[in-house]
């Protein structure tokens, strides 16, 4: 067993000291007799903000700078990498009992892969399809400025992204966001992805690389700041030939999609020069597919590169792209959006693509690159000179009900702090578990606000929709024939996440797995836990993404706090 760190101080310039944990909890969150916990301030409030916060004075020149970088983090697969040679039911996953086979090539008897995230255990990667990146948007106006970071992984945990923030502390930045692609076919960045349920995929020297990358990544962002302009686009996946499904689906009920895809060019001030495009939409990056042992970065892949380097149209003649750097921060794709079951994926003559191949990324990615690349150049695009910046930053602590997550923190898969607990005493729910420290971030760029959400935001959180506004037009939102369906007339009603944001803000972008992972964000009227085995067995009907949730209190925890923080206002306290 792990011994528990003593509870943090504040970070450094963080304001505030984060809340111990859900409104009401009393003592019950803490370790066993800890005692009354201080609960610190109202949630919602500030631990940093700018413009106008301590060390960010509300001043400047109103220009608007913008940088852009972009750094491979692919992990090395050489000639000491141990790669399985036999797969014996062809499932992509090493299993000895299979009859697998695997390449020692280190000779120490043990196989040590390159161990992918996502699906199962044992997914060993034995070449790369595509490079895998860090990618950074820096922007400054005035005396605030930030940076915005996407890494093509499948999660990175606060702790992690805190020691990046470490090493810039010698730079001149108010703010860095960092944000997982969610990438499906990366190497494990979580810990729970070893060749077995019991083993952690880490690779700590990778971890290592993958910051100091990233670091580089950020600072040469930073240096690469010049006069610019921005542009705004969005559009609908629903509006396209094919409707939303050819696209994306929705794999638990009620079936609530948030299809728009939004996009804001920086271009050199006075040109049409691109320094960078903010990418954002909500899909899983699986496309390739679970039996996929080539690294990639899946459909963020393509969309990048069509972006940058133009694509193929319908008519197969060249599109051509807007340069720059492309960076794609993910979206509210909880519910597992992404490649369903019921996608239509479709060349552009009409030929029928399946998914779980590498094709269907290409495909997917490819094609919305076409799609928006013709907005970035169509009638609704909406340009500014430049845009003001602002954000405002809270951190708290989230209690973890989870108990396949207790053992993931007791065996050390998940190597990240947990406080407000004792692991030398039995673990008991709502007594003795761990709390974990996370963040929420509200962003805002000119005409556009971004919410950060610290893991995968179920959609119809976001957007609402439960009117059907969001779902393909010949799919219910509840299919009523399935076992255990959500009921609807407990839906929660408006103003949605979205609609909290600020009056003047014209484009509200969410993204997810930003700033942390903590798992799946379920409604609160649809979260059903197993009777027998809560959180370890799945409860009747499609209830998986309340066994990889950090517990029932964790959406409404960080419900208030974000909603708190797109309420503050200057002036509100601190």
């Amino acid at each position: 067993m792990t011994t528990p760190p003593p509870p943090p101080p504040p970070p450094a310039d963080t304001g505030p000291e984060p809340d111990s944990g859900p409104v009401d909890s009393g003592t019950d969150s803490g370790p066993v007799d800890s005692g009354p916990v201080d609960a610190g301030p109202p949630p919602g409030v500030p631990d940093r903000y700018c413009p106008g916060g301590e060390g960010c004075p509300d001043e400047g020149d109103g220009v608007l700078y913008v940088g852009a970088a972009a750094l491979t983090v692919t992990p090395t697969i050489g000639p000491t990498t141990d790669v399985q040679t036999v797969d014996t039911n062809g499932d992509g996953e090493f299993n000895p009992a299979d009859g697998d086979e695997f390449d020692d090539r280190n000779g120490n008897g043990t196989f040590d892969g390159v161990w992918i995230a996502g699906f199962g255990n044992g997914r060993a990667a034995s070449g790369v399809n595509d490079d895998q990146w860090a990618r950074a948007i820096a922007l400054r106006n005035g005396a605030t400025t930030l940076v915005l970071v996407s890494i093509d992984c499948v999660g990175y945990f606060k702790d992690q992204m805190d020691l990046i923030r470490d090493a810039l502390a010698d730079e001149d930045i108010d703010y860095v966001s960092v944000t997982a692609t969610h990438t499906h076919e990366a190497r494990d960045t979580l810990g729970i992805w070893g060749v077995d349920v019991g083993q952690t995929g880490i690779d700590p020297d990778y971890m290592v690389f993958l910051r100091e990358r990233t670091v580089r990544a950020v600072r040469d962002a930073v240096a690469a700041l010049e006069p610019a302009n921005v542009q705004y686009a969005r559009f609908r996946v629903a509006d396209l030939e094919g409707g939303t499904r050819r696209f994306v689906g929705d794999a638990r009920d009620p079936y609530i999609i948030d299809d728009e895809f939004r996009m804001m060019r920086f271009v050199a001030a006075g040109t049409d020069t691109t320094i960078a495009t903010l990418l954002n939409w909500a899909s899983h990056p699986e496309y390739t597919g679970d039996r996929n042992q080539l690294l990639s970065s899946d459909y963020p892949h393509w969309l990048r590169e069509g972006i940058e380097n133009g694509v193929a149209g319908p008519d197969g003649m060249p599109v051509e792209g807007v340069g720059g750097i492309a960076v794609f921060y993910q979206g509210a794709l909880g519910a597992q959006i992404g490649p369903a079951s019921d996608v239509r994926l479709q060349r552009f003559d009409g030929t029928p693509v399946e998914t779980d191949q590498r094709e269907a990324a290409e495909t997917a990615g490819t094609q919305l690159a076409y799609h928006a690349l013709a907005a970035l150049r169509g009638d609704g695009v909406v340009s500014d000179e430049t845009a003001a910046l602002g954000f405002r930053t809270r951190s708290f602590f989230v209690d973890v009900q989870n108990r396949g997550y207790h053992i993931a923190f007791v065996t050390g898969l998940f190597q990240r702090e947990a406080y407000n607990w004792d692991p030398e005493r039995a673990l008991i729910p709502g007594r003795n578990e761990p709390d974990i420290l996370t963040e929420v971030s509200v962003i805002d760029i000119g005409r556009a606000q971004i919410i950060t959400i610290p893991g995968e935001l179920d959609p119809a959180l976001f957007v609402g929709g439960y009117d059907g506004g969001y779902t393909p037009e010949d799919r219910p939102v509840v299919d009523t024939t399935l076992e255990n369906p959500p009921d609807l007339s407990m839906a929660p009603e408006p103003p949605y996440l979205r609609d909290l944001a600020r009056e003047d803000a014209e484009m509200v972008l969410l993204f997810g797995l930003t700033q942390d992972m903590l798992g799946y964000m379920v409604p609160e009227f649809d979260y059903e836990l197993d009777a027998t085995a809560p959180y370890i067995e799945e409860a009747p009907g499609d209830h998986y993404e309340e066994t990889n949730s950090v517990g029932i209190d964790g959406w409404p925890t960080i419900r208030r706090q974000i909603e708190g923080l797109l309420a503050w206002r200057p002036g509100d306290g601190s």
